[in-house]
C-alpha cells in the first residue's frame, strides 16, 4: 500500500504552513479565535480538497472522452457539528459548461468514483494520533 506524507509547521500564533512534497498549503483561524485570518482553517480546506479532486477526476475522464468540461465549477457545503467538532452532510454540485447527454452524464456518473477524497469521507478512515517524545 502506498503512502503518502505531509508536514504541518507552527509559523505564527494559530498559523500553520503544511508541506506537501514541497507545496505548501497555509492554515489560519479567525481574529476571535486567535489568529489572523490570513488562510482558510482547516475544515474549510477538506471542503476545497473534496471539490479541486472531484473536478480534476471529472476533467480528465472529459478530456479522454471529448467532453467539454473547461470553464466546469463545483459548489461543495457541509454542516457544521459543532457538538462533535466535525463536518457532515457533505453536498457537491457540478457545473458543467454545457449540457450532459447519457453518454456523458455515464462518464461524470463513473469519474467521480475515483475522487480519493471523496471515497475518504464518504468512507471513514482509521486515525492514530500520538504525541512524540
Amino acid at each position: 500500500m502506498a503512502k503518502w506524507t505531509a508536514k504541518a509547521i507552527n509559523i505564527g500564533p494559530a498559523l500553520f504552513c503544511g508541506d506537501i512534497r514541497g507545496h505548501r498549503v497555509f492554515a489560519d483561524v479567525p481574529p476571535e479565535l486567535g489568529g489572523h485570518d490570513c488562510a482558510a482553517m482547516p475544515p474549510e480546506t477538506v471542503l476545497t480538497a473534496l471539490g479541486n479532486c472531484m473536478g480534476m477526476v471529472i476533467a480528465l475522464a472529459c478530456k479522454a472522452h471529448g467532453i467539454p468540461y473547461e470553464g466546469m465549477s463545483l459548489d461543495v457545503e457541509a454542516e457544521v457539528v459543532e457538538a462533535e467538532n466535525r463536518l457532515d452532510d457533505f453536498r457537491l454540485t457540478i457545473h458543467m459548461p454545457e449540457g450532459l447527454d447519457e453518454h456523458g452524464q455515464r462518464v461524470v456518473d463513473a469519474a467521480q468514483r475515483l475522487c480519493k477524497v471523496g471515497n475518504t469521507l464518504a468512507h471513514g478512515v482509521k486515525l492514530d494520533v500520538r504525541i512524540a517524545r
